[in-house]
């Protein structure tokens, strides 16, 4: 059998500098996630939004062409108000918004199953084999670990959310074929793709900071989920039981007076009269109710206890979708003007506050990498 000669051998080639020694950590992450069948097929899961998106911009472009290619499909649209289809090119900052907004709030619940995929193993697999002395006896830093290992998570957040995004972009642009359009959408998908950078960079931290707590991927998954999933059923669960109680003292204030015992009494024609009154009266309550509602979801902070409400808000901040909603809501009667914004036009607190927060929970991250994740001359 042959003999090879296991004594040191001279390297003659170019060493890369330490700038890009991330790249390699981060190349072979992606590329063993992607042998996963599961992962392709999720992957292929995440991009149906982005077609529909596609698809929605460029039938909006044949839309403000007026082609002819769109009147059998004008009955799709008859949700909207006449006069957005009557002029379409009026409202298409608001009608590329939106959809945008549709868009990454959908593809941020796609991330964060894809991070669970994929999150755990990243530091859990290389505390549980000892594989840190293999990684730091090379020229390697640990930021160049951690970037290397961060860079697996943004390559598959922008797989799902920062590259669809651009196509979809330009395939609108091509449909519309007006370069005003350029001008017009060009910072929308400059701020989607700085939102995408964004969910990246804070989740990823968030789950490598969780995987280097145990060796053991399970329980990390266990962990993201909880702060994932139960924190936004938590904030759910905290806006809806607010809004039962404004609700609740609402109904008291207006059935006190049919509680009268004097109201039995009262002559019938006198009973119909006040209980039509009452009913006018409940009705002029619930529009109070409803606009009341809107001023404390100015300050209100439950939903700021939701990990994926706070990605959310800060995504409505960067695309502006409030006001866009606001727009379509000035087309609506005035009586169901709260009302829609308060379903669609999600949370209104300040932004900072989610900013705060996620700035907060990536510094505690970094803390415990720095902690958790020893160099060389540190390991035992």
């Amino acid at each position: 059998m042959p003999i090879f000669d296991q004594g040191y051998q001279h390297w003659n080639g170019t060493l890369s500098g330490h700038g890009w020694r991330w790249l390699a950590i981060a190349r072979r992450g992606v590329q063993n996630g992607m042998r996963m069948r599961g992962m392709r097929i999720f992957l292929f899961s995440a991009w149906m939004p982005a077609l529909a998106l596609s698809a929605f911009l460029c039938f909006w472009g044949l839309l403000e062409r007026q082609s002819a290619m769109i009147k059998p499909f004008l009955q799709v649209l008859s949700f909207m108000t006449p006069a957005v289809l009557k002029e379409p090119k009026l409202y298409r900052v608001e009608i590329w918004t939106v959809a945008y907004d549709i868009f990454l709030w959908i593809e941020l619940w796609y991330s964060m199953v894809i991070i669970l995929l994929i999150g755990p193993n990243l530091i859990s697999q290389d505390l549980r084999f000892n594989a840190l002395p293999l990684y730091f006896s090379r020229p390697l830093r640990r930021i160049d670990y951690f970037l290397g290992k961060l860079g697996v998570i943004v390559g598959f957040i922008a797989l799902v959310m920062v590259f669809p995004a651009i196509v979809a972009w330009v395939l609108g642009l091509l449909f519309s074929l007006d370069l005003t359009i350029v001008r017009d959408t060009f910072p929308l998908i400059v701020r989607g793709v700085i939102y995408g950078m964004i969910v990246a960079v804070s989740a990823g931290l968030l789950v490598l900071a969780l995987s280097s707590l145990s060796r053991n991927s399970r329980y990390v998954a266990l962990f993201w989920l909880g702060i994932w999933f139960l924190s936004s059923v938590l904030s759910t669960v905290l806006e809806k039981v607010e809004f039962e109680q404004r609700q609740h003292a609402a109904f008291q204030r207006s059935a006190r007076a049919l509680r009268d015992p004097e109201f039995s009494q009262r002559p019938i024609a006198e009973q119909f009269a006040e209980r039509r009154r009452m009913q006018l009266e409940a009705q002029r309550q619930r529009e109070a109710l409803l606009r009341e509602q809107a001023r404390a979801a100015e300050r209100d902070w439950r939903p700021v206890v939701s990990y994926a409400g706070n990605l959310t808000r800060i995504g409505g901040y960067m695309t502006g979708s409030y006001r866009s909603w606001e727009t379509f809501a000035r087309l609506m009667p005035e009586n169901r003007r709260d009302d829609f914004l308060r379903t669609f036009a999600g949370a209104r607190f300040p932004w900072y506050w989610s900013g705060g927060v996620l700035l907060g929970l990536c510094g505690l991250s970094i803390c415990i990498l720095n902690f958790r994740v020893k160099s060389l001359d540190r390991l035992r």
